[in-house]
């Protein structure tokens, strides 16, 4: 049915419905034998050429399923052929040009001159002897040519004419017209995707290419299918492009981490989204929120009894007035604070220099997105090192890293490099408290 859509700009469907009027079954009908009339209430009728019984059948609106492409009367969609008509017509030229000159043996015209012959039969003779020296098994053998007799090419070579140029630049538009990127079909239009890039090129595919046609999908199942039947009152269509926008692992693996710390994913979601199988005995299922988080109206306090209990708001001033367990003043707590946050912003303050460094270099030198790419490969492990990072918070650190190299990534593979200081600049004047923070988190 898309390929119908794609070459001729719609599709048909016959709606094959039960007595309940529950849809059973959909029947293909080929565009080229259907023809569709609006009728003068807005409405939809569709005439149709059976083309196995042979007979002529009108079909109404409610019983067809019609996708449409672009439309600009709002009840046919226009075919991309049609419309790029020019475009195909250019490029079949060339292609049939390119089928001629390589059954001619990619041999140019060519004039022989200062010949005399005497009788109109000795000058066909001699031309049919020239060319069967030059075809056959005598092809690219030395021709001997009498005295005075000289030959001259006519036309011109398929380099002069920029063959294979004009047959790519053709490939190209054709790509336009269907929103298709050119490196999906195989051709170089001088930003090829690179290791570097290619997941953002993935990206633009699915967002430019794949998604229109999705919600093509959607519109014409909600408006066709579902908005009739009323056990889907309260129901809607949506085409899933997970699959399509999934990063790399270690990317994945960070927002799957991210996700399950702040409690809106579960292990077994995770699984799920991995085509794994749930943890054994249900244990999977559990959602979890961070210790140190709590609703701003209330801040749960030990009461005298020694269990929890919530305080109003005008009860608490700050959590450094409260004592701590082993019977230490707050003054202290906060002092201890503070010194091991300043240690944790120095170690931070180097991995930060360290990258803003190696980022500033490849700016200046305008390196390519892979060489950027090779950087980050262990960034984040350096990090993680010398903070002395645990598990969990080692793969925090990771998700914030694989952000700012996707961001990066992003100003390199356009090669906007002012854009790309830009973004570094702010980076280093507040990259460190971030990093601190992932550091100390969970320590008091």
């Amino acid at each position: 049915l898309n390929a119908h859509v794609d070459l001729r700009g719609n599709a048909y469907c016959e709606k094959l419905t039960s007595s309940r009027g529950i849809i059973g079954e959909l029947i293909p009908m080929h565009p080229d034998h259907v023809k569709p009339e609006v009728l003068s209430n807005g409405t939809l009728r569709y005439v149709y050429n059976d083309p196995l019984t042979r007979t002529t059948r009108t079909l109404q609106q409610q019983e067809v399923f019609h996708i449409r492409d672009w439309a600009d009367d709002r009840f046919v969609g226009q075919s991309r052929i049609t419309m790029g008509m020019d475009v195909f017509g250019v490029a079949l030229a060339q292609q049939d040009y390119t089928g001629k000159f390589l059954k001619n043996d990619a041999t140019p015209h060519t004039i022989i001159t200062g010949t005399n012959f005497k009788t109109k039969q000795d000058e066909e003779k001699y031309r049919e002897e020239w060319q069967k020296s030059g075809t056959g098994e005598n092809r690219h053998k030395v021709k001997m040519l009498p005295y005075g007799i000289d030959v001259k090419t006519l036309s011109v070579s398929p380099v002069d004419m920029q063959l294979l140029e004009g047959r790519k630049a053709s490939a190209i538009e054709i790509c336009t017209v269907f929103n298709i990127l050119p490196h999906l079909i195989g051709v170089d239009n001088g930003k090829a995707a690179t290791y570097a890039s290619v997941e953002q090129f993935n990206l633009m595919h699915a967002q430019q290419c794949v998604l229109p046609i999705a919600v093509m999908w959607e519109q014409a199942i909600q408006r066709d299918i579902m908005s009739e039947a009323l056990h889907f009152e309260d129901c809607y269509a949506k085409f899933s492009l997970a699959s399509l926008l999934r990063g790399d692992f270690a990317t994945r693996t960070a927002g799957y981490a991210v996700a399950v710390e702040h409690g809106w994913l579960s292990p077994d979601d995770v699984r799920e989204l991995e085509d794994l199988n749930p943890i054994a005995g249900g244990i999977g299922k559990r959602y979890f929120r961070p210790l140190n988080w709590t609703l701003l109206e209330a801040d749960p306090v030990k009461g005298n009894n020694g269990t929890a209990e919530t305080a109003a708001p005008d009860q608490l001033d700050s959590g450094d007035q409260q004592e701590t367990g082993d019977g230490g003043q707050s003054g202290d707590a906060h002092a201890l604070r503070a010194h091991v946050q300043l240690i944790a912003t120095d170690a931070a303050g180097r991995c930060i220099r360290r990258e803003v460094n190696a980022v500033r270099r490849l700016i200046q030198q305008q390196s390519q997105a892979q060489q950027l790419n090779q950087f980050y490969a262990n960034h984040a492990a350096w990090c993680a090192e010398a903070l002395h990072l645990d598990a969990r918070r080692t793969l925090q650190l990771a998700s914030q890293v694989s952000l700012r190299r996707t961001t990066l990534l992003q100003f390199f593979a356009a090669e906007d490099f002012a854009a790309a200081g830009a973004f570094l600049d702010h980076f280093a004047a507040t990259g460190a408290v971030s990093m601190a923070q992932i550091a100390t988190q969970g320590v008091f």
